[in-house]
């Protein structure tokens, strides 16, 4: 059933109202919307910069976005705030540890991090959560006039809404390393997460079709077709749909 102009916009409406219903409810407070991202912070008074996020749905295949947050190497194409992005260890597609060096707004200094990510990819392909964090790694030593970053925390938690359509929300946790400006808190609470779903928006429109791959390799499999063309349900016997309202095996999802 297709919807009029009129419904649609009142259905946008509602998601939009109840989605920002429960960012305040759990104490995110809206700030602007910019280039389609919708920009919250969580303030601490305990803390000189409080939590923020960004919210925006991207016009990519979810797994394209995960291949290109995990293509360390070309982090600064779409990041406007990446000066240097180094693959220090990999152990999988998901699990690595990577140097970031970010740009720090004048007369702020940069900052810099060693990064251990990780992601998990469920509900058959349709939600992923890929975390980075910061952690201690003697090995690299901040370049002179760089401020290393005591705590980054940051989270893509990624839902498919259609093949080719991903709500990303955005989400850092971070302790700057030192005093930082009223104006430079406010900056980055704006900006870092409008330039960088915006630039990972960007990025997946540039890179189409370049991670075949990895998208191939990290999409679930479809349920076999059985000899009549239905897909097999979990307890069902291949080649024949479970009767509406009938049970099934257990795990089978009624």
């Amino acid at each position: 059933m297709r919807l009029s102009p009129t419904r649609l916009a009142a259905a946008t409406l509602l998601v939009a109202t109840a989605l920002s219903a429960q960012a305040t409810a759990a104490g995110w407070h809206f700030i602007t919307t910019d280039r389609g991202v919708r920009v919250y912070d969580k303030p601490d008074p305990k803390r000189d910069v409080p939590m923020f996020k960004g919210v925006a749905t991207l016009d990519a295949p979810i797994i394209q976005l995960l291949a290109i947050l995990g293509d360390v190497k070309r982090s600064c194409e779409w990041n406007p705030a990446c000066v240097h992005a180094k693959l220090v260890r990999k152990d999988t597609d998901f699990k690595m540890l990577f140097h970031l060096r970010l740009k720090g707004p004048w007369p702020v200094s940069d900052r810099d991090a060693i990064l251990s990510t990780d992601a998990t990819v469920s509900r058959g392909g349709k939600v992923v959560d890929a975390i980075f964090r910061a952690i201690k790694y003697p090995r690299i030593k901040p370049a002179s006039g760089v401020v290393r970053f005591p705590r980054l925390i940051g989270r893509y938690h990624m839902v498919a809404v259609s093949p080719t359509r991903t709500r990303v929300v955005y989400t850092i946790d971070s302790e700057s390393g030192g005093w930082l400006p009223a104006w430079v808190v406010r900056y980055a609470t704006k900006k870092v997460p409008v330039g960088t779903l915006d630039g990972l928006r960007r990025q997946a429109k540039k890179t189409k079709g370049q991670y075949a791959a990895f998208v191939k390799k990290h999409t679930p499999a479809a349920p076999p077709a059985g000899p009549t063309g239905t897909r097999t349900a979990p307890g069902a016997a291949p080649g024949v749909a479970p009767a509406k309202g009938a049970p099934t095996a257990p795990g089978g999802g009624r």
